[in-house]
């Protein structure tokens, strides 16, 4: 009884740290679409994305793992500002240290390091500038974090950064619980592109280049996910990240309201009776 308790006062306490972070997780999604215009009606991708999270097999109480698609969302920020062409290289520099911290948590994150030069390619232009201004900025929390460890002797710590597993196992989501889950994304996502591509490219408009970018953002994170070592679910977040936004924008452009409720009610259905009937 005693351990119930105190079960349930970690989760409580637990509780508390995490909603805020999830607040500053939902209000950096719904920043970077809208402040980048990566959907017309921000609404629909802010949406998608909350029922995605529903469809989580747990609810994620380790604030650990929230504070780390923080860090990621930062990054997203600076990558998808690139756009407009102001302070790009304060931007880069940005990319590069919030980059440079999400590898002191996982080396994994430098796959990301893609889809910033593919930013720097699409809104700005490849010069030494752009190439070493990114790199400069990765390696500071680096440094930093190397000096602290050389002053307190601990080396050995910094050399097992670079000691990395990569994994291609999938069967961590081969349950019906995570195939009707990525099924479901998967589908509407894959109707999403065919609907939309061709339209989006037809036109020459800056939207073209971040809707590129969108794809292969969307590439990155499915790599991203199947070489996590020790998969537990929450991985699955990265993919969505740009799965919602890319499915936000073929729904906003459904003409009849009555379709889109449709499909607004069947994600929502599925990620309650998700539970239920798997």
């Amino acid at each position: 009884m005693i351990k119930n308790v105190e079960l349930n006062l970690n989760d409580f306490f637990n509780f508390l740290i995490t909603f805020p972070l999830f607040l500053v997780l939902f209000f950096l999604f719904n920043f970077v679409v809208s402040k980048n215009k990566l959907t017309k009606d921000n609404s629909y991708a802010f949406l998608f994305f909350i029922i995605g999270l529903g469809f989580l097999e747990s609810i994620i109480l380790n604030y650990a793992t929230v504070i780390v698609y923080v860090l990621l969302f930062l990054f997203f920020r600076r990558v998808y500002s690139l756009r407009t062409l102001k302070f790009v290289y304060q931007k880069l520099f940005d990319c590069g240290l919030w980059l440079g911290v999400l590898f002191l948590i996982s080396p994994l994150y430098l796959v990301y390091l893609i889809l910033l030069y593919a930013a720097i390619l699409f809104f700005t232009k490849i010069t030494i500038r752009t190439i070493l201004i990114p790199v400069l900025g990765l390696i500071t929390p680096l440094f930093l974090y190397f000096t602290y460890l050389f002053w307190t002797d601990d080396l050995a710590t910094f050399y097992q950064l670079f000691d990395v597993v990569f994994t291609l196992d999938f069967s961590f989501y081969q349950t019906s619980y995570y195939e009707l889950f990525l099924i479901t994304f998967v589908v509407f996502t894959t109707i999403s592109i065919l609907l939309k591509t061709g339209k989006i490219l037809s036109v020459s408009n800056k939207f073209k280049r971040s809707w590129v970018l969108l794809l292969l953002h969307l590439v990155i994170a499915i790599v991203f996910i199947y070489l996590v070592e020790n998969k537990n679910g929450t991985e699955i977040i990265a993919f969505l990240i740009p799965s919602t936004i890319i499915i936000a924008n073929w729904v906003q452009s459904i003409q009849k309201k009555s379709i889109i409720s449709i499909i607004l009610a069947l994600f929502l259905l599925l990620s309650f009776a998700i539970r239920f009937i798997v």
